[in-house]
């Protein structure tokens, strides 16, 4: 009898111990974010919504636990890729930057050594100064570094309204934060369902300190059955 007590404690320590090892080990550790490409090109005239959109998108993701990188061209990697006597990566892609080619983005997340790598993607953005709002179809592609596989995909239109007390100046850059902040969250969310389930457990958890917690509730209540039956069985 004893020797099945022994046995069973092992177990019940073993799988407790799992429980946290098995929620982490859906978060990739490294993963690298391409700028967002914004109507199919990337220049001056669309450097704001680039800029915000993959901010946006990042800080998300920082929130999820995912340790992100955004795609630069003076990462210490793709430098060293550059300066190779075969040319790994040419200069003018490493300025670039993948656009909408694939292969390309798989190639670079393998010279930057990520795990996983995401591409974005806006198009049709547009505001409207009339209602201060800001709209832009967000397409957003997780992907296995070592496969090139779509892990998932995201697609949503954003929109943003700026406050009616803001500037007139600043109206635009308010409404298209708004939206980016949105799209981020669900972006991130969505793709790395997961990670968003443990944050917020995490969040809920962090805002119910000092008091008792339903989860502790429960582990205490199964801890007490299982004494009982441990008790009962000896007897």
């Amino acid at each position: 009898m004893r020797t099945k007590l022994a046995s069973g404690a092992l177990l019940l320590t073993a799988g407790l111990a799992l429980m946290p090892s098995l929620a982490h080990a859906q978060t990739p550790s490294n993963v690298l974010l391409f700028p967002a490409v914004v109507n199919g090109d990337r220049n001056d005239s669309t450097k704001l919504v680039e800029d915000d959109v993959t901010e946006a998108l990042r800080n998300q993701l920082t929130k999820l636990g995912i340790a992100a990188v955004v795609y630069n061209k003076r990462i210490p990697s793709v430098q060293r890729a550059i300066n190779e006597s075969d040319k790994i990566i040419s200069d003018k892609d490493a300025d670039s930057g993948p656009g909408d080619d694939n292969r390309k983005a798989k190639r670079f997340a393998e010279v930057v050594g990520a795990s996983e790598y995401l591409t974005v993607f806006v198009d049709d953005y547009s505001f409207d100064a009339a209602s201060r709002t800001a709209k832009f179809n967000l397409s957003m592609t997780r992907y296995n570094t070592e496969s090139g596989q779509a892990l998932g995909t995201f697609a949503k239109m954003q929109q943003g309204i700026a406050p009616a007390d803001v500037a007139k100046g600043r109206q635009q850059a308010s409404a298209l934060a708004r939206a980016a902040v949105t799209g981020g969250q669900q972006a991130a969310s969505s793709l790395y369902p997961q990670a968003a389930v443990i944050a917020s457990n995490v969040k809920n958890n962090t805002k119910s300190k000092g008091k008792t917690r339903s989860g502790d509730k429960n582990v205490v209540t199964i801890f007490g059955a299982l004494l009982g039956v441990l008790y009962f069985s000896t007897r």
